[in-house]
């Protein structure tokens, strides 16, 4: 396989290894954006299609099998060299962690690998270090989770210890529904790691995202989400916005830097969920990687920060610092629901415009996204979050009308 796209000449001529990739409209800006930097190894579930332009090599495997991954790895880098590993996915932070081992690359510590891996093995360290966390309270069994219950109280949050699917947390709100929610909770962890019990906090939902600078981490863009009704008891995002003036950043930056350095986290992009209380920001999960690629891209869009790159510097071992251009706010609408119902005629062009500000984009085929089916979403920008979140909403209410008059 030749035709990937160029990089740098100046850059790396070692490959890095990407873990699992996902829709077109939602990963080709991330994949091309790594390609620019240096040759890339897909690692993923299926052959590449869209992906084959931007790759320089791919081999199939389970995603969730480390040592299979392990070996296709080890018979790439016998005959070209291996520089670093990335993925996007929590689920496959265990695999990246035996690569880094296994082959001497680059990466987080071991320690703060341990530290963010295991959702109360986080809140452990953050509250032996002041911070405010989600008092996450650690399961094995249905007798211990009935326990944990009762000493957070209703309405909670079960989900998996360690997660091997996104969007396994269960809200549960009273105990006939826990035996259910932490049935599917144990399903989608890891063998013999457990589930979390968790308070459904109520405040703000914000997720904080680092890069480097010469000082260390520093918060360079928040995203606010909002979840989907159609998807309860499960938390999924239906609109998540990101504001390059965020009102949120100096209740957040404190929190998410001593979140930080109670982990051992020290370089490198990384990401820290929390709800802002009314008594302060409560860290929810710290996780030492990006875990969305189009959010990569709406955070560039808006400060001109391109975490995408910096992540593929650093998992090469190399450090890159952007420069920043703020302006504005970007915000994307999943569209989703619980039927495979197509977004519209399939003779319509594949990025139309609904409005003036908000571009759709379709995917081929609906996939299915916890409890929903994503056909596709809307991008929007605006001046700050009050525009953004209104423009997504004009849009899909557009979009509706467009489809039942069609």
């Amino acid at each position: 396989m030749n035709t990937h796209a160029p990089h740098r000449e100046d850059g790396p001529t070692g490959h890095l290894v990407v873990l699992g990739s996902g829709p077109q409209a939602e990963w080709e800006h991330a994949i091309q954006r790594l390609a620019a930097v240096g040759p890339l190894l897909l690692i993923d579930a299926g052959a590449p299609t869209w992906q084959r332009p931007h790759v320089a090599d791919a081999r199939t495997a389970s995603l969730l099998d480390p040592h299979q991954i392990l070996d296709e790895v080890r018979k790439f880098a016998i005959t070209r060299p291996i520089d670093g590993v990335l993925t996007f996915h929590p689920a496959h932070a265990r695999t990246a962690a035996l690569l880094r081992q296994e082959l001497a690359l680059p990466g987080p510590s071991t320690a703060t690998s341990e530290a963010t891996t295991l959702r109360h093995r986080t809140a452990q360290l953050l509250t032996g270090a002041g911070v405010d966390n989600s008092g996450a309270v650690h399961a094995d069994s249905y007798d211990q989770a009935l326990e944990a219950a009762h000493q957070v109280g209703f309405p909670l949050v079960c989900k998996p210890a360690s997660p091997r699917t996104r969007n396994a947390a269960r809200q549960v709100t009273g105990i006939p529904e826990l035996a259910e929610a932490f049935s599917a909770a144990t399903a989608a962890t890891w063998p013999g790691t457990g589930t979390v019990i968790e308070p459904l906090l109520d405040g703000i939902e914000a997720t904080a995202y680092t890069a480097d600078s010469p000082s260390g981490p520093r918060v360079v863009a928040i995203s606010h989400a909002i979840f989907d009704p159609q998807a309860e008891p499960a938390l999924l995002p239906v609109e998540v916005v990101v504001d390059a003036d965020d009102v949120c950043a100096s209740a957040i930056e404190d929190t998410a830097s001593r979140a930080l350095a109670a982990l051992g986290h020290r370089s490198g992009p990384a990401q820290i969920r929390m709800r802002i209380t009314s008594t302060g920001p409560r860290v929810i999960s710290v996780t030492p990687h990006l875990t969305d690629p189009l959010l990569g891209m709406l955070i560039e869009q808006v400060t001109g920060i391109d975490l995408i790159s910096q992540a593929g510097h650093h998992a090469r071992g190399r450090t890159f610092l952007a420069e920043e251009s703020r302006l504005g706010a970007a915000a994307v609408r999943f569209l989703q629901g619980p039927h495979r119902t197509p977004l519209s005629p399939s003779a319509e062009p594949a990025h139309p415009h609904i409005t003036p500000y908000a571009t759709l984009q379709q995917y081929p085929d609906a996939r299915c996204v916890g409890p929903l089916w994503r056909s596709g979403h809307l991008l929007v920008s605006g001046t700050d979050y009050p525009q953004c979140t209104a423009r997504l909403r004009s849009a899909a209410a557009e979009l509706r009308s467009a489809r039942l008059s069609a």
